[in-house]
């Protein structure tokens, strides 16, 4: 085990529908999602796990995947008419993916995990939490047991 050290993204004003919902979550909603990694790994010569000042690009992949963006599963049987609003009228930023907040955990940790590889061997993300609203979240972490 290293040592952890914790960054937080956020205020993401995202809209989505989960369209297998027998409730009111099958129609368009959103809401500000956040995103908290959390790393371990060996101290670097300035003493850090993680340069938080070098974080800009991971930071704009999470802003263009969650910011003002409407976020439809590939499976929707209305992604057409989504596809439609994005490509000819221009009046939402799709993005296709699991809305989820299960979807987005492990899109967030795929693209953090994958960020961290390339910036530093030191480092490993052990944690990833994702908001949707201050009483909703999914978290994906490291298995201890393996």
């Amino acid at each position: 085990m290293g040592l952890g050290v914790i960054k937080r993204f956020g205020g993401y004003p995202c809209c989505h529908r989960q369209w297998k919902d027998d409730g009111h979550c099958k129609y368009l909603h959103g809401y500000d999602r956040w995103i908290e990694i959390e790393w371990e790994g060996a101290r670097d010569h300035r003493g850090w796990v993680i340069d938080f000042g070098g974080l800009g690009e991971l930071r704009a992949d999470f802003e263009r995947q969650f910011d003002h963006t409407c976020l439809i599963a590939p499976d929707d049987p209305c992604l057409g008419i989504f596809d439609g609003l994005h490509n000819k009228s221009g009046a939402i930023d799709l993005r296709v993916m699991d809305p989820t907040m299960e979807g987005m955990v492990e899109w967030v940790c795929t693209v953090a995990s994958m960020w961290t590889v390339e910036q530093t061997s030191a480092a490993w993300v052990v944690r990833v939490t994702c908001w949707e609203n201050e009483k909703n979240a999914a978290t994906w972490s490291i298995d201890a047991t393996t």
